[in-house]
C-alpha cells in the first residue's frame, strides 16, 4: 500500500507454515498452526468461508488454523471409518466461538487430501434465511432452491475432480430428459447438474444415492450449522405460512443421513452446530444439547414423565463436544499471533495466562481480546 502511513501500517508477514493434509495430520503436529490447502479453499470461494474464518484469514495474511489434540482425535476417527461407516452420524457441539466450524473445516481438508469424496456444506444458514430464490416443486409440497444446489455441486466438483472420475455410475441413469450410461462417472453426473441448474436437485439426490452405497472410496458428508436442518426457515409457502426447513428439497435430501435413516457404506457423516443465529437453533435441540443442571426428583410419577420426555428429545446422532483450549494451545495461538503481527509485544507466560483466563480458554474470545483495537 504505497499511500499508507508507515507509522501505522506494516505489510503482512509472509509466514511459512506446514500445509494440513493427509501426511501432516499427525500427533507430532499438535499445538502447531498449519495452513489450509489453497486448492481446497478455492473450491469454497472466499465469500463462503464458514463462520468468522474469512475475516480471520485476511487478518493473518494466510488461511491458518491451530492443529489441536481434538483435531488429531477427529482425524483418527476419520481414518477408522474409511473402511466401514458408523451407524450414526456425529455432530460437533460446544459453546459459541469454541472452534466447531474450524474443526469441521480441518477434517474436510484432511479428508480431501486423503482420497475421500468430500461433500462439504459450510454455510447452511443461507439455505433457510430466505436470502436465496426458491420455487414450489410441481405436484409436491416441497420447495426447490436450484441456485443454491447448483453452487453446491460446483464446489463438490472443484473439490473432488479426481475422486469423482473414479466412481462409475454402475447403471444407466435418467436425470430429467438426460440419460447417462453406466460407463459414465460421478464427475459426469455433477457436471450435468452444474451445466443444467434445472436438474440440480435430481443430480444431487442421485449423487448422494450412489456415493452412499459405493465402496470404491470413502465419503465424508460434512454439514456446518447442521441445526438448520431441523429449524423453521424464513421462507413462506403459497398460503403465507412459515416453512419448516424440512420442506426445502435440499434439506430433506440430507436429513436422513443425520437421522439414521440413510447411511454410508464407507466414511463418516459429520456435522457441527452453530449458536450464532439463534433463529435457526431449534429450542428442543438446544435444550437437549445443553440440559439444565440435574436436580433430584422425589415424585416418582414426575420423574417417570421427565425420563419419558428426555427419551423423546433424544438426538438421532452422536455428540462430540469441542472443549475450550488448554494453556499450551493458548500459548501456541499467541505465538502465532505474534508472528502474524497481531500482537506486537513479546509472548510471555503472563500474557498467555491473562488472555487464556480472561477469554475462558475460548479461542474466539481470546482472539477478540488481542484484536479489540483493530
Amino acid at each position: 500500500m504505497a499511500n499508507a502511513n508507515q507509522l501505522y501500517y506494516t505489510e503482512l508477514p509472509k509466514l511459512e507454515l506446514p500445509t494440513l493434509n493427509a501426511h501432516t495430520a499427525g500427533l507430532e503436529h499438535t499445538d502447531k498452526v498449519m495452513q489450509i490447502d489453497d486448492g481446497f479453499l478455492s473450491s469454497l470461494g472466499e465469500e463462503h468461508y464458514p463462520g468468522n474464518l474469512g475475516n480471520d484469514f485476511k487478518l493473518f495474511g494466510t488461511p491458518a488454523l491451530l492443529y489441536r489434540r481434538f483435531t488429531a482425535k477427529l482425524v483418527s476417527q476419520l481414518a477408522q471409518y474409511a473402511e466401514k461407516a458408523p451407524e450414526r452420524a456425529s455432530v460437533l457441539d460446544g459453546k459459541n466461538g469454541v472452534g466447531k466450524s474450524a474443526e469441521l473445516l480441518k477434517v474436510a481438508s484432511v479428508a480431501a487430501s486423503s482420497g475421500y469424496l468430500v461433500i462439504y456444506a459450510h454455510s447452511t444458514t443461507r439455505w433457510v434465511d430466505s436470502s436465496r430464490p426458491y420455487a414450489l416443486r410441481s405436484n409436491s409440497d416441497q420447495y426447490m432452491q436450484l441456485e443454491i444446489v447448483s453452487e453446491l455441486l460446483r464446489g463438490i466438483g472443484a473439490m473432488n475432480s479426481e475422486v469423482l472420475s473414479q466412481i462409475p455410475l454402475g447403471k444407466d441413469l435418467v436425470v430429467g430428459k438426460k440419460t447417462l450410461t453406466a460407463t459414465k462417472t460421478l464427475a459426469d453426473l455433477v457436471d450435468l447438474g452444474v451445466r443444467t441448474p434445472a436438474l440440480a436437485h435430481n443430480v444431487f439426490e442421485a449423487l448422494l444415492a450412489i456415493a452412499s452405497t459405493q465402496t470404491n472410496v470413502p465419503v465424508l458428508l460434512a454439514v456446518d450449522e447442521v441445526n438448520t436442518l431441523w429449524s423453521t426457515s424464513n421462507y413462506r409457502d403459497h398460503n403465507d405460512e412459515i416453512l419448516p426447513a424440512s420442506r426445502l428439497r435440499l434439506i430433506s435430501s440430507l436429513l436422513p443421513f443425520f437421522e439414521g435413516k440413510s447411511t454410508l457404506a464407507k466414511g463418516w457423516v459429520l456435522g457441527a452446530t452453530s449458536y450464532s443465529d439463534t433463529r435457526f437453533m431449534p429450542k428442543n435441540m438446544r435444550d437437549t444439547l445443553n440440559p439444565a443442571p440435574k436436580v433430584p426428583v422425589a415424585n416418582r410419577e414426575l420423574a417417570k414423565e421427565l425420563k419419558a420426555e428426555k427419551l423423546q428429545n433424544a438426538l438421532p446422532f452422536s455428540v462430540l463436544r469441542v472443549g475450550t483450549m488448554s494453556a499450551m494451545e493458548a500459548r501456541a495461538l499467541m505465538n502465532f499471533y505474534h508472528r502474524a503481527n497481531i500482537i506486537a509485544s513479546p509472548v510471555t507466560e503472563a500474557l498467555v495466562a491473562k488472555r487464556w483466563i480472561v477469554g475462558s480458554g475460548n479461542p474466539r474470545q481470546m482472539f477478540a481480546g488481542v484484536t479489540s483495537f483493530f
